[in-house]
């Protein structure tokens, strides 16, 4: 309540406001001194036990959702129950039940179950909202999509893996197949990849198709692992440095595998942070083996891509050098 001066009884007097009429009234005389008053305040109404200070922001319902074609606004008629009291006869509404189920777009509540799983996906592996806008964009594209229907299940679950995949992918925030398939609930990476063809084939963008073929972005995985192997910054440098360089050599292995030989060639060559293999391999989710291969091939080229500021040439021959030799030696021993 606010003190004003009165236009009638010419006095300064308490003024309150009628807000069920939104009137503006003087408790002296009863003059209304303004009609119709807006309120500013929110528009939801609280009835709990005269907690003023506590708000129930609940709207008459939810937004519109723009992935879907129905807009997310749809009249559901639920299947009677045998003892509800209702003005429509119980034939009647199971008539309006059996008519609203042949005409619902059943594909769209799958849609809606993968869009929950995408959520739960991306909260799992602390994903940026936009990964998770953007999967959700993929899924939504088999809404109607009569040559290949959504399914329940392991399939559902593939597609939203995939489309995380693919998120991730054309943001350029690489996250690798096995450690999406750790949120899946036992859905295989073999599932995954042939999802992702799915995917692939149903987009209609070719930035989308390239996204998903493109390889893995090296650089954000270096940060992720040599921050697991806790490795210093000159080592990080080093080993971005080599990723680089070594782009433009043809060695046929996956960016994983000539990440974790790289990983692998600079913690050696240092002699105070070297890292096991089975260590790197780990990290890496590369196996032992493979790193091994992917440094015996990398190995020729190790002058050119290793930066001269880190290693000179007779320690990466010496150190490198031996380690392979040791390998040999070893296979032929066997």
């Amino acid at each position: 309540m606010e003190k004003e001066i009165c236009l009638d009884c010419k006095r300064l007097t308490v003024m309150v406001i009628d807000y069920s009429s939104g009137d503006t009234i003087c408790t002296e005389c009863g003059l209304v001194l303004e009609a119709h008053f807006i309120e500013n305040s929110a528009e939801w109404r609280s009835f709990t036990d005269d907690d003023h200070s506590a708000r129930d922001p609940v709207r008459v319902g939810a937004p519109t959702n723009p992935l879907l074609k129905s807009g997310g606004l749809a009249t559901v008629i639920e299947k009677p129950k045998e003892k509800a009291s209702s003005v429509v006869s119980k034939e009647e509404n199971s008539s309006l039940f059996r008519s609203q189920y042949f005409i619902k777009n059943h594909e769209e509540d799958q849609i809606k179950k993968g869009f929950k799983e995408i959520q739960r996906m991306t909260e799992a592996l602390d994903l940026d909202i936009v990964i998770k806008s953007r999967a959700c964009e993929i899924i939504s594209k088999f809404d109607g999509n009569n040559d290949k229907k959504l399914r329940g299940g392991k399939k559902l679950m593939a597609l939203c893996a995939a489309s995380v995949s693919i998120a991730c992918r054309e943001l350029k925030l690489s996250r690798t197949l096995k450690e999406i398939s750790m949120v899946t609930n036992g859905v295989g990476l073999k599932d995954i990849r042939k999802a992702g063809i799915v995917i692939k084939h149903r987009l209609e963008s070719d930035e989308v198709k390239l996204a998903h073929q493109a390889s893995i972005n090296t650089g954000e995985l270096v940060r992720r692992f040599c921050s697991k192997l806790d490795m210093n910054q000159r080592e990080i440098m080093a080993i971005q440095e080599t990723v680089e360089k070594a782009e433009n050599f043809d060695i046929r292995r996956t960016p994983k595998s000539v990440l974790a030989a790289v990983i692998f060639m600079i913690s050696q060559i240092s002699q105070i942070n070297k890292r096991h293999i089975r260590e790197i391999g780990i990290v890496a989710e590369v196996v032992e083996n493979t790193i091994k291969k992917s440094v015996k091939d990398m190995y020729p080229h190790a002058l050119k891509i290793i930066p001269k500021w880190y290693a000179c040439e007779e320690d990466i021959n010496k150190r490198l050098g031996g380690i392979i030799s040791s390998w040999d030696h070893a296979k032929v021993t066997v």
